[in-house]
């Protein structure tokens, strides 16, 4: 974090920022993924042409998967949002107190000149 400018900081919290709102949307995917009932995937496959000539059984052997699939994703979505988050946050401080450094600095320079 040391050796940034303003500008850089400024970048890099742009982009820790951008990735929250993009990971955020997955784990809004995903969730929605977990509330769907086996009926609606049943219908939602069939209407993209998958699961035509399965079994509901089977449908809902696969469609257990699915949800086990999604919520490991979404554990890792949690994680990386949590770190996203904590990242943003730590930049947020660092440039809060480069900008405390820089208002001393001057501040100090303009009580040396008196």
């Amino acid at each position: 974090m040391f050796g940034k400018t303003q500008h850089d900081r400024v970048a890099e919290q742009a982009e820790f920022q951008f990735r929250q709102r993009a990971l955020t949307s997955l784990v809004n995917m995903r969730n929605k993924q977990l509330r769907e009932s086996l009926d609606d995937r049943i219908k939602r496959a069939r209407k993209a042409g998958a699961w035509t000539d399965l079994t509901r059984a089977e449908c809902a052997i696969l469609h257990k998967q699915e949800k086990a699939h999604a919520q490991e994703q979404l554990a890792i979505l949690q994680l990386a949002c949590a770190r996203t988050r904590w990242q943003l946050t730590e930049s947020r401080r660092a440039m809060a107190r480069s900008r405390r450094a820089m208002a001393r600095a001057q501040t100090l320079k303009a009580a040396s000149r008196l």
